[in-house]
């Protein structure tokens, strides 16, 4: 323990952080919250492991390439942000992060989730946009706290049937800009999803979307939908629901049954007519 605080101590002073940071033994030991954003930082030493009752750690915008095997010795982590480095692949020792419940990845160059993340059953929001993620696994369906999940800008061709199922209190799902042509049926087993944002994949036809009564916004936009096979009326609390650029011929007549919707967007489609009663929506 001695030594691995006098190896971080001198990392410290190596990269000038001693201005925001004690040297200290007493003061690291029982540090909770470290903010090293925006310090051109290119590495973090294994013996950040001693900074065993951190709560907080912030890492963005920095260069780092590889997080260390000793993350993982973090136990009482509960909130780590890594957006905007180098990072290509994450260490198994991740799964050991058991209270983590807020992990922030995005813009990174991660192509594949290590076994050990799916470990992380605490997490209530993880956001992993713009990475160069291609595959989920099933395992991914025990992540079943999650409230916030954001996807979006990845390689992602297809996800597994069940990813979703337990999954139940999911309010916000981002799957934007990917390659998905199909989604998951499990889809319909998040009850309480308010926010659904598709844009941008090549999505033909849709599972149902009836069982998402809570749902506010909708984003099928930049798609290759030909129609929209459920009853859309049931989402009655739809305020935003985005259409653009697919290849739909007509809009459902009972379309004007969502009489909370604020916005409508349709532009680039194959249109022939509108709803008879599309005027009737008070709120557009």
């Amino acid at each position: 323990m001695g030594s691995d605080i006098e190896n971080f101590v001198k990392w410290i002073r190596a990269n000038d952080l001693t201005p925001i940071m004690s040297v200290h033994s007493d003061d690291l030991e029982f540090l909770t919250h470290l903010d090293l954003s925006k310090r051109n930082l290119k590495d973090l030493p294994e013996s950040i492991g001693v900074l065993k009752n951190l709560n907080v750690l912030k890492l963005s915008n920095n260069k780092i390439r590889k997080l260390p095997k000793a993350i993982g010795e973090l136990k009482k982590l509960r909130n780590l942000q890594c957006e905007n480095n180098l990072i290509d692949e994450l260490p198994e020792t991740m799964g050991n992060l058991e209270n983590l419940m807020i992990l922030n990845l995005n813009v990174n160059r991660i192509k594949v989730l290590p076994k050990s993340f799916y470990k992380l059953k605490s997490l209530t929001r993880l956001t992993i946009a713009s990475n160069r993620i291609e595959k989920l696994d099933s395992e991914f369906k025990n992540l079943s706290k999650l409230l916030y999940l954001s996807l979006e800008t990845n390689e992602l061709e297809e996800l597994p049937n069940d990813i979703f199922e337990s999954m139940k209190q999911l309010y916000y799902l981002d799957l934007s800009f990917n390659h998905l042509s199909y989604l998951p049926k499990s889809l319909s087993d998040i009850k309480e999803l308010e926010t659904l944002i598709l844009e941008g994949n090549t999505i033909k036809e849709l599972p149902s979307l009836e069982n998402h009564d809570m749902l506010l916004k909708l984003d099928l936009s930049d798609n290759n939908l030909e129609s929209l096979d459920f009853d859309i009326s049931k989402l009655e609390d739809l305020k935003i629901l985005g259409l653009d650029n697919n290849f739909l011929t007509s809009l459902p007549e009972n379309i004007c049954n969502l009489q909370n919707l604020v916005s409508l967007s349709v532009s680039s489609n194959r249109l022939k007519t509108l709803p008879e009663d599309i005027g009737k929506i008070k709120t557009l």
